[in-house]
């Protein structure tokens, strides 16, 4: 869809979006795509009513200041399989072979607004999909620690596995994850506890966890002996100066480092465990 007389597309003024290391304003992202297609102020203003009223941006209210952010409200691909649907949306996904994830809009982290879960959700996909790396694992099962919105644990199983065990300690986040576990009709494969995770020695084959390096750095044994050897450790909410102290420590612990991937400051890995 082209935007104004200077040809440019959607897709080239949401980059101005997604490219940004931080939160924009209206204001701010007025600006940006005022001064990069050279459009008035009026038209740049224009150009962002339009996206908004095409759901590809909303308007997000944090800390008293208004941003703008990626749109939800209708099917976004988010890696090179999965979509991420409202569990209300009339629009199809239209991506060939895509696997649909549905979500009920809430305030759970997981909606795929974040870098962390897009990373999670591509590193998921490249083990599942691409490298079908969950076909060789000696497990059923996998777990997925402080699930927000249970949208990794889903992913997991609509990439492969029986079954999932996803642990929250919100309560709220626990409500919506089980929520958005029933409208993807997977009651039955994903168990929703409202508990810290607590060591399962070689239970699981994939342990997904997408948390910040201290508490990441705190579950490291817990992880370790949680999983089956040769599986797999997906990790992200990791800072990229937090890089070497992670690469470190599970290094150190035995594991083998087999992809690493950065979005917007932020890092995930994924780890095999050797065996």
């Amino acid at each position: 869809m082209t935007l104004c007389d200077g040809g440019f597309r959607r897709d080239e003024v949401l980059a101005v979006l997604y490219e940004s290391e931080v939160k924009l304003t209206p204001r701010a992202f007025i600006k940006m795509i005022r001064d990069r297609f050279n459009l008035s102020g009026a038209r740049a203003g224009k150009v962002l009513k339009q996206l908004v009223e095409n759901r590809d941006l909303c308007y997000q209210y944090h800390f008293g200041t208004t941003y703008i952010e990626q749109s939800f409200l209708k099917p976004v691909q988010v890696s090179p399989h999965f979509i991420l649907s409202p569990v209300f949306s009339s629009q199809p996904a239209s991506l060939p072979g895509g696997v649909s994830i549905f979500l009920e809009q809430g305030i759970s982290f997981g909606t795929g607004q974040h870098p962390t879960t897009r990373l999670c959700l591509n590193a998921i996909d490249w083990c599942g999909f691409n490298r079908k790396l969950f076909k060789t694992i000696r497990s059923e099962e996998c777990a997925d620690i402080g699930t927000g919105s249970g949208v990794l644990a889903i992913a997991l199983c609509k990439s492969g596995f029986s079954h999932c065990t996803a642990y929250e300690i919100d309560p709220v986040s626990v409500h919506e994850a089980k929520k958005n576990v029933i409208h993807n009709g997977l009651e039955n494969r994903v168990d929703i506890e409202g508990r810290e995770m607590e060591e399962a020695p070689g239970r699981y084959g994939v342990i997904c966890a997408n948390l910040r390096f201290p508490t990441l750095k705190t579950l490291s044994g817990v992880i370790s002996n949680s999983l089956v050897n040769g599986g797999i450790v997906i990790l992200s909410g990791i800072r990229v100066w937090e890089n070497p102290s992670l690469i470190d420590l599970f290094s150190h612990a035995g594991f083998d480092l087999i992809r690493q991937t950065d979005e917007k400051k932020w890092s995930c890995f994924v780890w095999l465990k050797p065996g």
